[in-house]
C-alpha cells in the first residue's frame, strides 16, 4: 500500500503544484491573472485529486485480490491527498515569500475592486487585517491552501471508495 500511496501521492503533488506554476509562468502573476489563476488552481486540485481513484483501484485489483473495505479505501484516499496538500502548502510558502511576496496585497485589491496604494485600499486592507489577518499570514494561507487540496481529496475519496469498494463474500 505505501507504495501506491506515494506513487500516487507524487502524481498529485505534481499536477497540484505544475499546473498553477505553469500556468504562471505562461500568463503571468499578478492582478489581472488572478481570475485565470482561480479557474486554474482549483481545476488543478480537482484534476490532483483523481488520483485517488486510481491509487484505490489499482491496490484493489493488483494488490488485495479484488477487494477494497470502505475504511481501506479512505485510508488509501486521505494518505494520497495528504501528501498532495503538503506539496501544495509548500508552494504556498514559496508563492507568498518568493515569487510574489505581496499576493496577499494585490489580491486583496482584485477581489474588493481597489486600486494598490489609495487611502480606501490602505484603511479596508488595515482593517481586513486587523481582524481577520492570520488567514492572510503565511501560516494561515499555508494551512488554508492544505485544507483545501485535503477537503477536495477527501470528498473524492469518499466518492472513489463507494464507486470501488468489494467485499469479500462468505462461504458457507
Amino acid at each position: 500500500m505505501k507504495n501506491i500511496v506515494v506513487r500516487y501521492g507524487v502524481i498529485a503533488s505534481l499536477i497540484v503544484v505544475g499546473m498553477p506554476l505553469l500556468s504562471g509562468l505562461i500568463i503571468g502573476f499578478g492582478m489581472d491573472s488572478f481570475a485565470m489563476g482561480e479557474i486554474v488552481g482549483y481545476t488543478s486540485m480537482i484534476a490532483a485529486m483523481t488520483t485517488v481513484y486510481f491509487a484505490m483501484r489499482q491496490y484493489r485489483d493488483q494488490i488485495n485480490n479484488g477487494m477494497l473495505s470502505f475504511g481501506l479505501g479512505l485510508k488509501i484516499g486521505s494518505l494520497v491527498s495528504v501528501l498532495a496538500g503538503i506539496a501544495f502548502a509548500i508552494y504556498n510558502v514559496v508563492f507568498v515569500t518568493i515569487i510574489m511576496p505581496d499576493f496577499n496585497e494585490q489580491y486583496f485589491a482584485y477581489a474588493e475592486g481597489l486600486e494598490l496604494g489609495t487611502p480606501e485600499f490602505e484603511a479596508k486592507f488595515t482593517a481586513m487585517m486587523e481582524s481577520n489577518g492570520f488567514m492572510f499570514s503565511v501560516l494561515g494561507g499555508t494551512i488554508l491552501m492544505f485544507a483545501t487540496v485535503f477537503l477536495i481529496g477527501f470528498i473524492m475519496s469518499v466518492i472513489s471508495t463507494l464507486i470501488l469498494q468489494r467485499k469479500q463474500v462468505m462461504t458457507v
